[in-house]
């Protein structure tokens, strides 16, 4: 198993957008990149920062922020 920085890079890599870091605590934490999104940019469900127990758990809720997006811009 590769180390954080290669997990963290590989997730950054496959969610571009998206800043990845695991905190001091190890939980997993994901946050937009770029111009912060208003409440009512967002929408239902999306949001700008996600975390999670592990990796696996992070990248699922990943998934689900991108196809929220991809729901949004039509």
């Amino acid at each position: 198993m590769a180390g954080w920085d290669e997990q963290i890079a590989a997730l950054e890599t496959e969610f571009p957008g998206w800043h990845v870091w695991r905190s001091n605590a190890g939980r997993w934490w994901a946050t937009r990149t770029g111009a912060v999104l208003r409440r009512e940019d967002l929408g239902t469900g999306r949001v700008m920062t996600v975390d999670a127990d592990d990796m696996t758990s992070l990248r699922g809720q990943l998934v689900a922020q991108v196809r929220l997006d991809r729901e949004v811009a039509g």
